[in-house]
C-alpha cells in the first residue's frame, strides 16, 4: 500500500505531459494513415518514447523508496540504484527527443525543396 502512495501522487503530477504525449501519438498515427512518411514514423516513435519515460518515472521513484526502507539508507547503494534506473530511463527520453527532432528537420527540410 506503501508503494502505492507514493507512485499516485507522482502520477497526478505528470497527468498533463502523459496526456499530451497521448495526443502527440493519436496526432502521428493519424497523419501516418494519411500519408505517412519518415518523418510520421519518427514523430509516432518519438511520442511513444516519450510517453513511456513519463509513464514510467513515478515508479523510478517509488521503487528507490521502497529499496531505500528494505536495505537501510546507505550512500552508495542509493547511488547505484538511482544509477541503475534513472540513466536508462534518461537515454529513453534522450531518444524520444532525437526522434522529435529528426522528425521535424525532415519535415521542414523535405518541404523546403518541394516549394
Amino acid at each position: 500500500m506503501e508503494y502505492l502512495a507514493t507512485v499516485g501522487p507522482n502520477f497526478l503530477l505528470r497527468t498533463p505531459m502523459l496526456v499530451a504525449w497521448l495526443v502527440g501519438i493519436i496526432i502521428s498515427v493519424h497523419m501516418l494513415k494519411k500519408r505517412g512518411g519518415k518523418a510520421e514514423r519518427l514523430l509516432l516513435i518519438g511520442c511513444s518514447l516519450m510517453f513511456a519515460e513519463n509513464f514510467i518515472r513515478p515508479f523510478e521513484g517509488a521503487f528507490i523508496s521502497w529499496y531505500i526502507a528494505g536495505h537501510g539508507p546507505g550512500l552508495e547503494r542509493l547511488g547505484l540504484i538511482h544509477g541503475l534506473t534513472a540513466i536508462p530511463l534518461s537515454l529513453v527520453g534522450l531518444a524520444g527527443i532525437v526522434c522529435l527532432v529528426l522528425a521535424f528537420w525532415t519535415r521542414w527540410k523535405g518541404q523546403g525543396t518541394t516549394q
